[in-house]
């Protein structure tokens, strides 16, 4: 089983090659993730695909009144969390 890491390099690397995939995964990232990788996403969690560029930078904050575990502040190093939970 791939971490979540694993996949989201996957994706990326896909993103990067593929201008194609980089605009579905933008318009319908579920979709987009299901067909490069055979993983759903359940209907309860919402994926928002950014892309940075010269004027714009996305900085993601955890929720807020929660003190994250180093296990999640990983996750969020790695961009999508665990996969185990989805």
């Amino acid at each position: 089983m791939k971490t979540h890491s694993q996949i989201q390099e996957q994706i990326l690397a896909k993103a990067e090659e593929d201008e194609q995939f980089r605009s579905r995964l933008l318009d319908d990232p579920k979709t987009a993730i299901k067909d490069a990788t055979g993983l759903s996403v359940p209907d309860g969690i919402n994926i928002r695909v950014l892309e940075d560029n010269a004027t714009d930078f996305h900085l993601v904050l955890p929720p807020a009144g929660r003190n994250l575990s180093d296990q999640e502040i990983g996750g969020m190093a790695g961009g999508i969390g665990d996969i185990d939970t989805w």
